[in-house]
């Protein structure tokens, strides 16, 4: 079973920066272009992986396009998916703590620096103006 000293030598592993920022939270800074933390959270008996996308305005356009849009970038991502959270389009993932390897972890950690490097692009049309960046999903909220 996975426990919070495995996941830190797993971020170790890895060579990621990391800060514990609670008991069982995490958050990962990736080596991705975007360069977005990953929020990284045990809530037995699952580790949660997740970042805040944005905040999706109620005057927003197209909200249609938009979701069909995540709903496409989802079919190209193997561990982790793009959701709505309120107003708030999330990246997340889960894998089950009792069964977590090493492999599992790199493999949700991968899934989603590549989700970012990929597919900003695609989803800056909805994003606000300005200077509006991923961040990690507040605690306990993915």
């Amino acid at each position: 079973m996975a426990s919070t000293d495995e996941l830190d030598s797993y971020f170790i592993k890895m060579g990621l920066p990391y800060e514990q920022v609670g008991d069982g939270t995490w958050v990962v800074h990736p080596d991705s272009t975007i360069h977005v933390p990953i929020g990284v959270q045990i809530e037995d008996p699952i580790v949660l992986f997740s970042i805040a996308m944005f905040e999706l305005p109620p005057d927003a356009t197209d909200r249609e396009r938009l979701f069909r849009t995540l709903l496409e970038l989802n079919g190209e991502l193997l561990h982790s998916s793009y959701a709505l959270q309120g107003d708030r389009v999330i990246l997340s993932g889960a894998q089950q703590l009792e069964n977590l390897d090493f492999n599992e972890f790199q493999a949700m950690v991968d899934d989603m620096c590549i989700a970012l490097d990929n597919h900003m692009e695609k989803i800056a049309p909805w994003m606000h103006h300005g200077d509006q960046r991923p961040a990690i999903a507040a605690e306990g909220s993915t």
